[in-house]
């Protein structure tokens, strides 16, 4: 006589409780990976920028340190011209501020600008319908979205109203830089539609 036992299986699924956990708890994992993923991205993107900006402020500082420091310096720097106030009349009178900008005609033509305040103003790339541009006027394709602000100025030494551009108190010898128009001060500011606020550079050039 034969005995057949018969074992009925039981196939247990996911209740409905336990679906619902898993699928908030995935979803509360995915939302981080996510937003890391997004921020990881964000600052390359930033870093990118920054690095492009740089280089760009670096090109235009290089193309106007490279200039005469004033219209009226000599062209090998010596003798360089003098203070207006000290020495007013002269052919060698320091340009005045109020004057800064190109002149002569130049207007944009980049390829005309002789001296570093000629600069003063420039005001290039997005949004201002002039397009970058190299040393000799040539449009710089690779920069789109840039945009590219020059300021300049004289040092105005112990100038207590305008600390942003206060040099220290210690410039007291013949040997430093103690006067207005010893050197001028070269502030170029890189814009881009990511970063609104601009980065400045900054950079002297000597009167000599």
């Amino acid at each position: 006589m034969r005995v057949i036992v018969m074992f009925r299986t039981k196939h247990h699924g996911f209740s409905l409780i336990e679906t619902i956990v898993t699928i908030v708890v995935l979803a509360i994992a995915l939302t981080g990976i996510t937003l890391a993923i997004q921020q990881g991205t964000g600052s390359s993107s930033t870093a990118s920028v920054e690095v492009r900006a740089t280089a760009l402020a670096q090109a235009y500082l290089d193309e106007i340190l490279g200039k005469r420091f004033d219209e009226r310096s000599a062209n090998r720097g010596v003798p360089p011209c003098r203070d207006p106030v000290i020495a007013p009349g002269t052919l060698r009178d320091c340009t005045l501020e109020v004057n800064f900008g190109s002149e002569g005609g130049e207007g944009t033509n980049r390829s005309r600008f002789d001296d570093v305040d000629d600069y003063h103003n420039l005001d290039e790339g997005d949004g201002q319908g002039t397009p970058l541009q190299d040393a000799e006027g040539v449009t710089r394709d690779e920069y789109e979205n840039f945009r590219v602000t020059v300021d300049v100025r004289y040092i105005h030494v112990l100038l207590v109203s305008d600390e942003e551009y206060q040099l220290s108190a210690s410039a007291m010898n013949d040997e430093d830089i103690d006067d207005n128009y010893d050197a001028k001060l070269i502030t170029v500011t890189v814009y881009y539609r990511g970063i609104p606020e601009g980065l400045m550079f900054s950079a002297y050039k000597a009167n000599f």
